[in-house]
Formats: C-alpha cells, sequence, structure tokens
C-alpha cells in the first residue's frame, strides 16, 4: 500500500507529481557530493516530496513522502546502508494513507530489521477470487498494518530470522448487490490477520538501492490462527529470487522469480494476488487473486541524460486455488516503461514513474520512491 496508484484519467495528476519532483530534488546533494566507498563518515541524507493527485473517488487529495538513509554507525565503512520511507496523504473524501517502512542494517551487517508500519482509512476494488472473469465492486476499510522481519547473518550473506504479520481489517462499507455484501467469502466481513514464522535470505547484492550484480533470494514460511491472534487459520509461504546482471555504465538487467502459496482458510484481503507497484504493473492489486500463485519478471534499467533514467519491463504471472490447477490459458501478461529521477544522485535513490498495460487491458500508473525490485 505504499504508493501512489491512480487511473489514466488522472494523468494530469502525474505531470503535477513530476513538476513537484523536480522543484524539491535537494540541491545540496550536488555542492556535498562524497565517493562513499572513500567517505569515512557516511553523513544522513533526507529527501521529501509533496504529493497531490486528483480522483473522481477521492476528490482532491495531498500529502508527503520522504526518504531518510544513514548508517546506524556512520563510521563503519562496512556496514550497508539504512533507509526508513515514511508517506501520508489526506483526501477530502476524509480518506487517510499512513505508513512507515524501514530496512535497518546493524553490527557490521550481522543483523537486519525491515518491515512497515501503517494505517490506511480507504477503499479498494474487489474483482473476485478465481480466474472466472466477474464485475468489479468497490468496498471502504480501516486498519492499522504490522510487518516485521528480523534476521541474523549466520555465516556470510545468509540470514535467518522471524517474521510477523498483522492487519486489523475493518470493512465499513460494502457495495449493495455485490459478492462481500452476501457473507460467503471468507473475511467478508473483515477481522483480524495475525502470523508468526521464520524466513531465510541470501543477499549478494553490491548495493542496497540500485544493485547492478549479485543475488537477493528470500524464502519464509508463517502460521495464522489463534494462538498468535488471529480470526483465520492458514499457512503462508513465499518465496522470491532476483538476479542483477551488470552491463555496465549504470545499465542493468533485474530478473525475479516469486511464488505466493497459502494451505488454509484465508481471508480475501491476504490472499495471493495479481498486480501492484512492485509486480505485474499494469494491473490493480488484486486484479485477479486465489491461493497459489507463481510468476516471473524483467526489467532493463539504463541512465539517459542528467538526472533522468528510463526503464523497460515485462513478466507474467498466474494464480489458482491448487498448484495442479494452472492452467496455461490463465497466465496473465504486463509490459510498460517507467521514467527514473535521481532524488540522490551520490546514493542512486531514484523516484519512479511508471506505465504498466496488462494482456487484459487494464493499465497504471505508478509513483514511489525506490526500484520495483
Amino acid at each position: 500500500m505504499s504508493y501512489i496508484y491512480i487511473k489514466n484519467s488522472n494523468l494530469r495528476t502525474y505531470l503535477i507529481l513530476i513538476v513537484l519532483l523536480l522543484l524539491v530534488v535537494p540541491r545540496q546533494v550536488e555542492a556535498q557530493e562524497q565517493n562513499e566507498s572513500d567517505a569515512l563518515v557516511y553523513k544522513p541524507r533526507i529527501v521529501a516530496i509533496p504529493i497531490l493527485f486528483y480522483g473522481p473517488e477521492t476528490r482532491l487529495g495531498f500529502g508527503g513522502a520522504g526518504f531518510f538513509s544513514f548508517k546506524t554507525n556512520p563510521n563503519d565503512t562496512i556496514l550497508r546502508p539504512s533507509q526508513i520511507n515514511v508517506g501520508a496523504a489526506y483526501t477530502l473524501e476524509k480518506q487517510v494513507l499512513t505508513y512507515a517502512s524501514y530496512d535497518l542494517w546493524l553490527l557490521e551487517n550481522k543483523l537486519v530489521f525491515n518491515g512497515e508500519f501503517g494505517y490506511y482509512r480507504y477503499f479498494y476494488n474487489f474483482y473476485g477470487i478465481g480466474n472466472t472473469p466477474r464485475n468489479v465492486e468497490q468496498y471502504s476499510v480501516n486498519y492499522p498494518r504490522i510487518r516485521f522481519k528480523g534476521y541474523y547473518e549466520l555465516f556470510s550473506s545468509f540470514y535467518a530470522g522471524i517474521h510477523y504479520t498483522f492487519d486489523d481489517f475493518d470493512i465499513v462499507k460494502r457495495a449493495e448487490g455485490g459478492q462481500l455484501i452476501q457473507n460467503t467469502i471468507t473475511g467478508s466481513q473483515g477481522g483480524i490477520i495475525s502470523g508468526l514464522g521464520l524466513g531465510i535470505k541470501y543477499d549478494t547484492r553490491n548495493h542496497n538501492f540500485y544493485p547492478t550484480t549479485g543475488y537477493s533470494i528470500r524464502a519464509s514460511y508463517e502460521r495464522f490462527g489463534n494462538w498468535v491472534g488471529s480470526d483465520f487459520t492458514y499457512d503462508l509461504t513465499t518465496i522470491d529470487v532476483i538476479r542483477y546482471f551488470d552491463l555496465k555504465k549504470d545499465r542493468v538487467i533485474a530478473a525475479n522469480v516469486y511464488g505466493r502459496f497459502i494451505y488454509g482458510d484465508a481471508p480475501f484481503y491476504h490472499l495471493s494476488s495479481i498486480g501492484g507497484n512492485s509486480q505485474m504493473r499494469g494491473y490493480y492489486d488484486g486484479y485477479w487473486m486465489d491461493k497459489q500463485k507463481i510468476g516471473w519478471q524483467a526489467e532493463y534499467r539504463t541512465p539517459v541524460y542528467g538526472r533522468l533514467g528510463m526503464v523497460a519491463f515485462a513478466g507474467n504471472a498466474i494464480v489458482a486455488d491448487q498448484l495442479d490447477h494452472m492452467q496455461w490459458k490463465y497466465i496473465r501478461t504486463t509490459a510498460g516503461l517507467g521514467l527514473r529521477i535521481k532524488i540522490d544522485e551520490e546514493r542512486k535513490i531514484n523516484a519512479r514513474l511508471d506505465f504498466g498495460v496488462s494482456s487484459d487491458l487494464t493499465t497504471g500508473f505508478y509513483f514511489t520512491i525506490g526500484e520495483a525490485f
């Protein structure tokens, strides 16, 4: 949820965002150039971006986003930089979106924490479950969110730790005559999800914010149930594998394979879904959803001129209630282009604006800070 998604009819919104972004890119970045690998002290950096948008469901919305990069020990030349992303938005329909995500590295990279805290009072689209076309309906929801992952390095670049997931989903409005109001779908009246489990990761990226070589491999298992305060009982297993190929001069190919697998009675709002700002861009998050998901994507990234860069991306994904029910005809495709504006040249931190189109002829614009994967 920590990004802005706006329909095509609001393209002018993104023109406003781009102008604002170019105006607020801090000039002190150029005046304080510092070679990160040679510097004795890593100086913290804060970048703030105003956000202004408009939509028929939100009316005028406004807020801001910020990115804070730093080292927990600024004198440690081995330590990876940490980052905190924060954002908040309010609309004239009294909708609220607030979040803070974090990625913290400590003790010479031996200890890592990442996750998210957020509170949302907003509306979402529900397209149904499975691969059968159906009508879209809208529902409104209030909920706090917690995501926590803590890892310790067991041996070089290999980490293991714990995962915790929490949402208190309070559905306050459902569409008349829709599927959710019939109370036949798990989670249609809201409820708490709370899950605890284990995670492992292997991380050989050469850079946190704009990697050009190395691997990022993550896998996890979480158990949701009454024992940890959940209203629903199910198991969630995930795997995410990324490889970065260096084409020199900051040109990169990033390749990603992922899977998300649920066994048990999960609510619809925590099913495995297609869409969003990092996977299958071009689909609204949840356009297709079910218990099992497998997908891949690739992205070509290149500088263009000065602070500007471009990307091209494509991918496929499929969902089904069971793995053996996946069929070729249900494979979905997305592709698109993106603009990158370097808001911190020294640390290679980009703001990104992506446009994606899907094989179902849906499209989407996405604006956020940092690469998609």
